[in-house]
Formats: structure tokens, C-alpha cells, sequence
């Protein structure tokens, strides 16, 4: 299969290339040779609402992440101590 990389203003007028033995040709734009996408302004949006599910599953994180820092703390003075 045959790629070519370049521009989306390169490909706009331009057949695919046809790899032999292929039925299609693929067109390749790499992210570095594209025009930048506009971004999302955050500022507008406001807070997100969460539902309680999510809530939840964040507290199990949160309570989970503690929990191993408490255990990896007490590990440590563990250690210093001996």
C-alpha cells in the first residue's frame, strides 16, 4: 500500500493513490502538516453535573489512593525505625 503524507489543501483536488493489487488508496495527513483544529473554550461551560454513580466511583478513588498512601507511609517509618 502507497501513502503519501502531506497537507489537506495538497489533497483536495487529488485521485488516492492506488497501492498495486489494492482496490483503494489511502490518503495520509500527518498532525504535524495539518491546519491546527480550534479548541473548545472551557470558560463558558460551568461545572460539570455528576451523577451519583460517578460521585461514588470518585470517592472509591479518592478513599483508595489514601489508603495506599497510608500503607506506604507506615511501610517507610517502618523501615527507618529498624
Amino acid at each position: 500500500m502507497t501513502f503519501r503524507t502531506g497537507t489537506a489543501n495538497d489533497f483536495l483536488n487529488v485521485d488516492p493513490i492506488l497501492a498495486p493489487g489494492a482496490s483503494k488508496g489511502y490518503v495520509v495527513i500527518h498532525p504535524l502538516h495539518d491546519a491546527p483544529e480550534a479548541k473548545c473554550d472551557a470558560g463558558h461551560l460551568g461545572p460539570l453535573k455528576l451523577s451519583r454513580g460517578c460521585r461514588v466511583a470518585l470517592a472509591a478513588v479518592r478513599l483508595y489512593i489514601i489508603a495506599i498512601l497510608l500503607m506506604g507511609g507506615y511501610r517507610v517509618v517502618e523501615l527507618i525505625r529498624h
